[in-house]
């Protein structure tokens, strides 16, 4: 499928990234590379695209993980034949990572459990119905996610839409309490919104996140990401970013302000 916007700008944001994140300085970067300083910084402005070979070796100097440099790669690759295949070995977690960190606005509507990003340990352990391989290393990518959406300044419009069967599944679990009052001491940040949704509404059998530039100059080009059992999606095009948008938002109002204690949800 066509992702020309969001891969064109992901793979600048994430090189920048990875040299943010390193403690090496861009020449030494650029000297492990055996290229100059200039070529990097046209990496990263866009003026030329870095081969996948010479991108993921850039990542590794960084110090990223090799799932993470070969998702680099994939998508420096697919760019280079103008599509991108999204599919259960290329999951785009890395896409979604630097869009919560960069975006202006953004969306989650989550119908079943709550949002990554706002879990406890206790649930991403215990609640979750699809056991991981690697537990804690999952949920600190889930928590890295959140510190990124969390201390922008200005801060990001954060609008996480839950559907209150998510808390209902949680009456009889001992870390209820816990998680409820993470969630609202998450709903106290600037800028930050948490609602639940109760009843059937149209549009909302299946999550999906929506992020807008919101005036951020470094953020992604608005898409909607959708994922499903066996693939990803981004929409890129305006007349989805309006329709998906449309649905949320009329969703969004009518839901509920999160508030109040656990039990005043589950009664």
């Amino acid at each position: 499928m066509p992702l020309t916007a969001v891969a064109d700008w992901y793979y600048k944001a994430e090189l920048a990234a990875l040299l943010a994140e390193t403690d090496l300085t861009q020449k030494e970067v650029a000297d492990h590379l055996g290229v100059t300083v200039r070529t990097i910084f046209n990496w990263i402005t866009g003026e030329t695209r870095p081969k996948a070979g010479m991108a993921m070796s850039l990542a590794r100097v960084c110090g990223a993980s090799e799932k993470r440099s070969k998702f680099l790669g994939h998508v420096i690759k697919q760019l280079d034949v103008g599509m991108i295949e999204l599919d259960l070995e290329t999951r785009n977690i890395f896409i979604i990572e630097r869009a919560e960190a960069t975006s202006g606005e953004v969306w989650k509507w989550e119908p079943l459990y709550l949002p990554g990003p706002l879990q406890t340990w206790e649930y991403h352990l215990e609640l979750l119905p699809e056991p991981s391989p690697h537990p804690r290393k999952n949920w600190e990518r889930k928590l890295r996610r959140l510190q990124a959406l969390g201390p922008r300044n200005p801060a990001p419009a954060l609008r996480f839409l839950v559907s209150a069967i998510a808390l209902w599944e949680m009456r009889h679990w001992s870390g209820a309490e816990a998680q409820f009052n993470y969630l609202m001491e998450i709903n106290r940040w600037p800028n930050c919104e948490i609602r639940i949704l109760e009843g059937l509404h149209f549009g909302n059998d299946h999550a999906y996140e929506l992020y807008l530039p919101a005036g951020m100059p470094d953020a992604a080009p608005p898409f909607v990401f959708i994922e499903s059992i066996d693939q990803s999606r981004h929409l890129e095009s305006k007349a989805q970013i309006e329709l998906y948008h449309g649905r949320m938002v009329g969703m969004w109002e009518s839901a509920s302000m999160i508030e109040g204690r656990l039990d005043d949800w589950i009664r």
